[in-house]
């Protein structure tokens, strides 16, 4: 048998010690939008509940955008982050704006969970004459809009009406609360905009504010998901609600959890637990995310497939179907990472 010096034993229980610690020790990062946005509200949300339940720590960086970040995480500098489902699949794919930022190959993103998507439309002021999105035809509409993904949620909406960039008048906006500004300043008849956007309160104390509804008819449908990826919603008036008068169709995308290929499956497993069994505190956090369920965690709309720490935990929740299971080999397929 083999026999250790006393200095070698101690050095061995502080290497154990040191293994059975590191998970413990482990501190992550998180990409979202600039401080104050939604993106990073959520961002600051997870972070927090992850925290709680886990010995997982999750450091929240802000950036411009998911453009800003997506390209850390080969490297290793980013290991989680909050994106659109556009930007999530372009970046996976690498095609529009990643193409140049991956050199075609696209970057290593996994899906971990799907949460409340952001609902969009066209706004005007109340006492506007415009009641649908073909009615914009020859007016005045905010944008373009510099950011790639934000002006395809305008081209997408346009679309709905059987309406191109080049049947309306360009009202020049740097992103959607500004282009509502424009309609309070009388330089803008429409603009396209998220339900819940503080501005559309400002709006509506000055001018008044409605949602045009969208089209839900398959064809129409089909014409905005060929711009824009979504699905329609019907939104009803109430709290929250402002500019919506009546039943009214938005356009509706999801918003994504991602993770970088390689982050570990033990530490997605555990961090996507977490969220799952407690995804109700998130709603302290934005209100936009009270109606977050379990369930929505899983979806046959997934654009990019899901790390495979998070399809553990659905598997045990009984959540991953053979469909999914199906649409995880389909999605994986696309590329090679």
């Amino acid at each position: 048998m083999k026999r250790y010096s006393f200095p070698a034993i101690i050095l061995l229980c502080i290497s154990i010690a040191w293994v059975g610690n590191s998970f413990a020790q482990r501190i992550l990062s998180i990409g979202t939008n600039p401080t104050g946005s939604s993106y990073h509200i959520i961002g600051v949300g997870i972070s927090t509940i992850v925290e709680k339940y886990t010995p997982i720590r999750i450091k929240v960086v802000p950036y411009d955008a998911a453009h800003a970040w997506m390209p850390l995480m080969p490297k290793g500098q980013i290991d989680l982050g909050v994106a659109s489902n556009w930007n999530a699949q372009k970046g996976y794919l690498g095609e529009s704006m990643y193409k140049d930022l991956s050199k075609g190959k696209g970057f290593p993103v996994r899906l971990v969970f799907i949460s409340v998507p952001n609902m969009i439309g066209a706004i005007v002021a109340g006492s506007s004459s415009i009641h649908s999105i073909a009615d914009l035809k020859g007016k005045r509409v905010a944008g373009p809009i510099p950011n790639v993904a934000m002006q395809l949620q305008t081209e997408c909406i346009l679309a709905n009406g059987g309406l191109k960039w080049s049947d309306v008048k360009p009202a020049p906006a740097k992103s959607p609360p500004e282009g509502v500004k424009l309609i309070i300043e009388g330089r803008a008849d429409a603009a396209m905009v998220a339900l819940g956007t503080p501005v559309i309160e400002e709006l509506q104390a000055k001018k008044g504010a409605r949602f045009l509804s969208l089209d839900p008819s398959p064809q129409a449908v089909e014409r905005t998901k060929s711009v824009y990826p979504g699905y329609p919603v019907k939104v009803l008036p109430g709290p929250a609600k402002t500019g919506i008068e009546r039943e009214t169709y938005l356009w509706a995308f999801d918003n994504y959890i991602v993770a970088r290929a390689e982050l570990e499956d033990d530490v997605v497993y555990q961090l996507t637990k977490a969220l799952f069994e407690h995804c109700d505190e998130l709603s302290a956090f934005h209100v936009g995310l009270k109606d977050l369920k379990p369930s929505m965690f899983v979806s046959l709309e997934a654009l990019i497939p899901y790390h495979p720490g998070a399809v553990k935990l659905y598997k045990e929740k009984g959540l991953w179907t053979k469909e999914m299971e199906a649409l995880q080999k389909r999605l994986l397929s696309v590329k090679k990472d």
